[in-house]
């Protein structure tokens, strides 16, 4: 398995070096038709050392806590317009807990770091085609900038997707039946924000509301009762994190994971 690591503080001329050996079984050429998504562990900085290193290079800095968003920096703005800082900052940092969502756009590339099923993921949208050597390189360098200590680039388990493909992602044969298949796309979205926006989905933070059905005689797992808001015996409410939707719907107790159901006034 291919992985690229580095440690933050004179990282300059040891990064390129180690990336290059990484891609070495051949060049590989990011298209700006698509986006790639990169495992890369956990996080290795405290959230609020990111949300200062972030403000002193004039990242826009929310913070959500208890359905409400604040602006910790950036340009103070109605609330009805967070919606637009979400979809639009070229520079981003979204603090939920002890999670964050960090964008940034460059000339060559706009990237995140998102949460992930297992720590976070690099995702990495190209302005035009780049070697994915130059593409990391420029990431890393600005991320070090920011006091990433340390990053784990699993190469190898890299996804790609098409930008603007008109049925969205396919899903996965275990997810088939499962997962609706507009939550699907937000979990694998090029940006969580602009999809949600796009799809009309409400965002709680880094969270969604679903509603797991279950199956008969079932209970809710175990592993996801801190997020069960209300329950029945059909059926449990749930503000989850984005990165768990798949882990939900695999549950062997569960049937289907959806959005919850709108009333319509007759």
């Amino acid at each position: 398995m291919r992985r690229t690591r580095f440690a933050a503080k004179g990282v300059a001329a040891t990064l390129v070096a180690t990336l290059a050996v990484a891609v070495a079984a051949g060049a590989v050429t990011l298209d700006p038709e698509h986006y790639y998504c990169f495992p890369i562990g956990a996080s290795a900085i405290p959230v609020q050392t990111l949300s200062a290193a972030a403000a002193e290079r004039d990242f826009t800095v929310l913070n959500t806590s208890d359905n409400t968003v604040s602006i910790l920096h950036g340009i103070q703005t109605p609330s009805d317009n967070v919606q637009g800082m979400l979809d639009s900052a070229s520079r981003l940092l979204v603090l939920d807990s002890d999670h964050f969502y960090l964008r940034s756009a460059g000339h060559l590339v706009t990237y995140a770091i998102r949460p992930a099923a297992a720590g976070y993921e690099l995702v990495v949208s190209p302005a035009t085609s780049v070697d994915l050597e130059e593409a990391l390189t420029s990431v890393l360098m600005d991320v070090q900038d920011l006091g990433v200590l340390r990053m784990d680039i699993d190469l190898d388990s890299g996804r790609s997707f098409a930008r603007n493909a008109l049925k969205g992602p396919a899903e996965p044969l275990d997810l088939a039946g499962k997962l609706d298949y507009v939550l699907y796309g937000l979990t694998v979205s090029e940006d969580w924000f602009v999809y949600a926006h796009a799809k009309g989905l409400a965002l709680l933070g880094l969270d969604i509301e679903v509603v797991a059905e279950k199956l008969p005689g079932e209970t809710s797992p175990a592993a996801f009762s801190a997020y069960v808001v209300s329950e029945s015996s059909q059926a449990a409410e749930l503000i989850l994190p984005i990165e768990q939707l798949v882990a939900l719907a695999q549950s062997n107790a569960v049937g289907y994971v959806r959005l919850p159901y709108v009333p319509v006034a007759p």
